[in-house]
């Protein structure tokens, strides 16, 4: 289970550390840097037996985050239908853009590492 380690002060104004776990591409609401909204939306269909998951997600990821998430879109990766692999067998999860950027890149997961452009 990953550490989410975070600098808090208790009662006596001492900096203590604690764990305070967040969900990663879970935040809602207005975007700060790219404008827009941010969401995160998981679906099973109704008859799981004939359907896939589906999984929809926009989010501000900091690079300070990119380690955690990419280990994230990994294991998703993992679980993605064949449609969305390349005869590399890379697979193709979706868009990114940096805020600066008006361009966006291919998501990709290669042998189980995500690709940052």
């Amino acid at each position: 289970m990953p550490a989410f380690p975070v600098v808090l002060v208790d009662d006596d104004g001492e900096p203590v550390v604690a764990d305070e776990p967040v969900p990663l591409l879970g935040r809602r609401g207005e975007a700060w840097k790219v404008d827009g909204a941010l969401v995160s939306v998981l679906l099973r269909p109704e008859d799981a037996r004939h359907g896939a998951w589906a999984l929809t997600v926009r989010q501000e990821v900091h690079p300070d985050e990119f380690d955690r998430t990419g280990e994230l879109l990994g294991r998703l990766a993992t679980k993605a239908h064949d449609r969305h692999r390349a005869a590399t067998g890379e697979v193709r999860l979706g868009w990114i853009r940096f805020c600066e950027s008006h361009r966006f890149e291919p998501l990709v997961v290669r042998d189980g590492r995500t690709v940052w452009p």
